[in-house]
């Protein structure tokens, strides 16, 4: 077959495939703070298995547009960090939008996002109130590794400590 047939036999090809395919839509990205959850019973529900299971509960209030909120979210979820919280913790996530949703179940938990987001409340195995992260503890998040984070779960659940995770050295 001459040069110029077999030119022209590819471009009827892929003219011939040309627009019978769709574009293909990025996926949507997983939402970690889910705008339309109801997050009086999702609290609710997580309470009911933590105490249930005797494991710790961590509620965190942050929202998908801020990174530290990602972070944490992702270092929560990470092999290392989701292998400790299987025994010991669970974890809820609560949405407040751009500052101004469900800060009424925050306020009633004893939270503020005064000083950053996400902010965290934890309870004990029994369900009591152990304490936040109101000081802007987790604020920093999008800086802290899933180690630093494993070993902030670590001091919550073994030494009932809330302290702002080591933050990595400068080079």
């Amino acid at each position: 077959m001459p040069l110029q047939l077999r030119c022209l036999a590819v471009c009827c090809l892929l003219l011939a495939g040309y627009g019978c395919t769709q574009p293909i839509a990025p996926p949507e990205p997983e939402r970690q703070y889910n705008p339309s959850a109801d997050a009086r019973g999702a609290l609710q529900q997580a309470q009911k298995i933590a105490i249930g299971s005797g494991r710790y509960l961590m509620v965190v209030f942050g929202a998908d547009w801020c990174p530290d909120c990602r972070n944490l979210h992702d270092n929560l979820n990470s092999p290392e960090v989701a292998a400790y919280l299987e025994d010991h913790m669970d974890f809820v996530t609560i949405d407040v939008g751009k500052k101004d949703r469900n800060l009424a179940l925050a306020s009633e938990l004893g939270v503020t996002v005064a000083n950053g987001i996400p902010v965290a409340v934890f309870f004990n195995p029994d369900g009591t109130q152990l304490g936040t992260t109101n000081q802007g503890q987790l604020e920093p998040s999008r800086h802290f590794t899933s180690g630093q984070i494993l070993k902030f779960v670590r001091a919550v659940v073994e030494h009932r400590q809330i302290s702002r995770p080591v933050m990595p050295a400068k080079a």
